[in-house]
């Protein structure tokens, strides 16, 4: 399978609403492409796979990508996507995100500051507002007014929008059902304390890296017994990562996370 079109399968979480005033962002239709996947980091691979598709787009034209943002002294921030639809010359600025969350009903806070990285290091609510207050107002300042003008882009009369790949994972036995239904469709997953792990003799596992989060499931070469993995979750938990497991029963994968958070 083109990584592309995984990548597209991948479901993008609809953030609209009174307090996040920013349609999501609709990928085009694949073009036939040589495409291969970069060996960088995961969100890297994330710009690499959607500015693929936007070039090879008979939809939209690729006005920048990636744009520093500079003051006198110093770097104030990036914009990621600067397009030009090619019917109706309508310009676009779209931040792009690939996010991977589990939801942790112990974390105080907002239902959005529940959804959490896998080592606890951002969530939901970071990533909102940091689209809300210095992402997208980006476009509007002082700094970058010059390099809008010399690519032809009116900051006045585009529009922002979001594209927020998300990959999110629920407590082990916890359904779907009690969710808003556009974080429901980006469930793919489920996440557990290590001493409610499970292995099974019957099945095959792979701790799979970060880099290889965005491949399809059948890219995963390498299958570990229970021995071989439950080595190898102990290394990370150790080490206080988490590590994403990869569980193959027949032609069925499960993914999860088993977390360290509880260990002493």
């Amino acid at each position: 399978m083109d990584i592309r079109a995984h990548f597209k399968k991948v479901q993008v979480l609809d953030l609209l609403g009174t307090t996040f005033l920013y349609k999501t962002f609709s990928l085009p239709e694949l073009a036939p492409s040589n495409f291969e996947i970069p060996d960088v980091m995961l969100g890297r691979q994330a710009e690499a796979i959607f500015e693929s598709i936007i070039k090879e787009s008979k939809s939209y034209k690729l006005l920048a990508a990636n744009i520093q943002i500079q003051s006198p002294t110093k770097t104030i921030g990036e914009l990621d996507y600067l397009l030009e639809q090619r019917k109706t010359k309508t310009q676009i600025h779209v931040e792009l995100s690939c996010k991977f969350y589990l939801f942790d009903p112990k974390s105080l806070g907002t239902f959005e500051q529940k959804w959490i990285g896998p080592n606890k290091k951002d969530s939901l609510q970071d990533k909102i507002t940091k689209l809300r207050e210095k992402q997208f107002p980006l476009l509007f300042d002082k700094n970058t007014e010059n390099l809008l003008e010399n690519i032809g882009f009116n900051a006045s009369k585009a529009t922002q929008q979001c594209y927020l790949a998300a990959s999110l994972y629920l407590p082990i036995g916890q359904s779907r059902l009690a969710l808003p239904k556009a974080y429901q469709k980006c469930v793919v997953g489920y996440w557990m304390y290590y001493h409610q792990l499970t292995l099974e003799d019957t099945c095959s596992y792979a701790v799979v890296e970060k880099k290889q989060w965005l491949l399809p499931p059948k890219a995963i070469t390498h299958w570990c017994n229970v021995k071989e993995i439950q080595a190898k979750i102990l290394e990370s938990l150790e080490n206080k990562k988490a590590p994403h497991v990869y569980k193959k029963s027949g032609a069925i994968i499960e993914k999860f996370f088993v977390v360290w958070w509880d260990l002493k």
